[in-house]
């Protein structure tokens, strides 16, 4: 640029400062211009190095966001052209995409187009968390393992317990209770990565009552002591039926179904032959015993003679694994 072209140049960028553009890459005809439109150099334009240009003559091209306008006449820009007090610097939060995660950024800018820009640290913990919470709220099943099979389980148990005793006001563990949480989960945190690995289960049986939480170990316990004294997960999977599924052998003793939820509700029984798979389900432990157990007791004793088949298996000594005989 010559002397003699300088005040050419500036006296139209200070005529079109409100179509001001900024390369994206270096030497790229794709430009960003103020206002946040997205923009292209014709191929015949004579600005082709410089970082800033004006869009002296634009076609508007398609409608939509994604749209990017021809830039048919260009004419260059130095930043030192820029009017002092339309520019500003700071630093601002950011979302950074890519990594999913929130960035601080020291910023250069005229009106709303970026100059310069460089990553620092974070100085605002809180405001951080904000901008986190906002958009894990935005993406939930990205932001929380809410697959978890331990938060799974839990959420089961809740969700039984709400059905079979309403008195209770339980919460719905859906995603209106987890963006609640959001706030606090989110606190002293960055990126979804971070947000992954949060104590969920903490922060959801945080959100109940004293009360609730006892009603939920006493009525809708993790795992049920059995006659044999194995301590036997149970599955919420079906809120209305919770399955307890267990060998034969270890329910010897029992005489009648385990309830739940204050005896309200009694669990489904998969009773499991010696080989761990079900041989029977039932909610009715007694009828079977009564009536089912003689034949699959000539079923399964000569292929397991190992494991013990009592005539009175209601009074019979439970066992955890085969006795020695």
């Amino acid at each position: 640029m010559s002397l003699t072209e300088e005040p050419l140049l500036r006296a139209v960028a200070a005529a079109y400062l409100d179509r001001l553009c900024r390369r994206r890459e270096p030497g790229a005809e794709r430009g960003v211009m103020v206002g946040g439109r997205g923009v292209r150099l014709a191929r015949e334009s004579a600005v082709r190095n410089e970082e800033l240009f004006v869009a002296v003559a634009l076609d508007a091209g398609r409608a939509g966001p994604q749209a990017e306008a021809l830039v048919r006449v260009a004419s260059a820009v130095e930043r030192a052209w820029l009017p002092s007090g339309q520019v500003r610097s700071g630093r601002e939060l950011a979302w950074d995409e890519a990594r999913e995660r929130v960035a601080a950024r020291a910023v250069v800018a005229y009106e709303d187009l970026v100059l310069d820009e460089r990553e620092v640290p974070i100085d605002d913990p809180d405001a951080a968390a904000r901008l986190l919470g906002e958009r894990a709220a935005a993406a939930l099943p990205r932001a929380l393992a809410l697959d978890e099979p331990a938060l799974v389980a839990l959420t089961g148990r809740l969700r039984f317990l709400a059905r079979a005793r309403p008195e209770l006001e339980l919460p719905e563990p859906g995603e209106e209770l987890w963006r609640s949480l959001l706030p606090g989960l989110c606190r002293g945190l960055r990126s979804f990565d971070e947000l992954r690995r949060a104590p969920l289960e903490a922060a959801l049986a945080g959100s109940l009552t004293w009360q609730q939480r006892a009603a939920l170990e006493r009525d809708a316990p993790e795992r049920l002591e059995v006659p044999s004294g194995s301590r036997v997960r149970l599955d919420y999977s079906d809120p209305e039926r919770p399955v307890l599924a267990a060998r034969i052998q270890e329910l010897y003793g029992l005489a009648a179904t385990p309830r739940l939820a204050g005896g309200r509700v009694p669990v489904l029984l998969h009773l499991l032959a010696p080989n761990g798979r079900p041989q029977q389900v039932t909610h009715d432990l007694a009828s079977f015993w009564a009536n089912t157990y003689p034949q699959v007791r000539r079923e399964l004793a000569g292929r397991y003679p190992k494991h013990a088949w009592p005539d009175d298996p209601a009074t019979a000594r439970p066992e955890r694994r085969p006795r020695r005989r």
